[in-house]
């Protein structure tokens, strides 16, 4: 990875001094707005509010960046916004979480072309599906799930990819659950959680350590079940991101209730969705036809970021690991390609939806 960053850095060394000049004139006094399409309170939103506090002087200029939350839709409507009423002048990038998995299924709510907007960066994510332990008869391993019955799981929207996720989880595993969905925000399913109104849920490593970890798993009311990681590939080799979680890879996890590996047309959409949701987790981007010379000021950004000594001790204290963002054209280009899946596939995760929404009665 480090590898891949210095190469970045000396590739956007070589722009022409003309992005410097122009970034440094243009940003100058200026505020720049980055809208995050989730509620104040969630992964997304505590990830970015960090980004934002050290990307600023990493741009020419250095502009006040201000958040602003733009949830409903589980990120559709934030994503609308930025890609059809956003003005394209440079001042306003998104923070963009979960967009891409509702995108490449064809969730009708997603209103805008994904491609037509100005990429900038990806950020790679894992989450972490936990659960409470006083779930009948009780867990004390995560294997323990298997023996629970009609337990209920919870979710944002039917169509959200992370409630796409935790369902092919468990259906694949053969679960006895009940879903239910439409929680404003992973804040609210949160409280659902410790309420007992659901018990079982999933979130991104931001507050998963920061939260999840030290309020519900060291207290024992909660344990980890599995992670979703696509840098996970080797069950002797973990992903350091993972380090200290009581729990496995998906697939890993799978083998091991199960012994073989996961298989079959589910395991197929749930693969295509794990990579829109953990490669692809966050998009970073600007409206469709902004200032070229904006574009570029904050992929460099994104780039010195990665190297930046006060925005890894706030990551680190804060969430507990350092989120990673990829400026790359290949990455740009694949992700590109991977929103237009196979029809049949896309129809099976259409299927899939539209069983989601008769459980859950949405």
């Amino acid at each position: 990875m480090r590898r891949i960053y210095r190469a970045l850095g000396l590739m956007l060394a070589g722009f022409s001094t003309t992005t410097s000049v122009f970034a440094a004139d243009f940003y100058q006094g200026k505020t720049l707005n980055m809208m995050i399409n989730y509620p104040a309170g969630g992964p997304a939103d505590f990830e970015g509010r960090i980004i934002a506090r050290h990307l600023a002087k990493h741009i020419p200029g250095n502009p006040t960046i201000v958040v602003r939350n733009m949830g409903g839709a589980a990120g559709a409507v934030g994503a609308n916004w930025l890609g059809q009423v956003a003005a394209p002048d440079g001042l306003t990038f998104g923070h963009l979480t979960g967009i891409a998995s509702k995108a490449a299924s064809g969730d009708p709510a997603v209103k805008i072309d994904l491609t037509a907007l100005e990429f900038i960066s990806t950020g790679v994510g894992t989450s972490v599906a936990y659960a409470r332990t006083d779930i009948e008869p009780g867990l004390k391993a995560p294997a323990d799930i298997l023996k629970a019955k009609n337990f209920w799981t919870g979710g944002l929207t039917a169509d959200s990819g992370k409630d796409l996720q935790l369902r092919m989880q468990l259906d694949l595993l053969g679960a006895s659950y009940r879903y239910v969905t439409g929680y404003a925000g992973t804040a609210e399913a949160r409280l659902a959680f410790q309420r007992s109104e659901i018990q079982v849920y999933s979130e991104s490593m931001p507050t998963y350590r920061a939260l999840i970890e030290p309020g519900f798993v060291v207290t024992g009311q909660a344990i980890p079940l599995w992670f979703d990681s696509n840098a996970e590939t080797d069950p002797n080799k973990r992903n350091p991101d993972t380090e200290g979680i009581a729990a496995r890879a998906y697939p890993f996890f799978y083998r091991e209730v199960h012994g073989k590996a996961p298989s079959g047309r589910l395991w197929d959409a749930l693969q295509v969705v794990g990579e829109m949701s953990s490669t692809y987790l966050r998009l970073v981007a600007m409206p469709p036809g902004s200032p070229k010379e904006s574009i570029e000021a904050l992929k460099k950004a994104f780039v010195a970021l990665a190297d930046d000594p006060e925005f890894k001790a706030e990551a680190t204290t804060a969430m507990k690991f350092v989120p990673k963002y990829l400026v790359d054209a290949k990455v740009e280009r694949e992700f590109k390609e991977k929103l237009h899946m196979d029809p049949t596939l896309r129809k099976f995760i259409q299927d899939f939806i539209e069983k989601g929404k008769q459980i859950a009665g949405k």
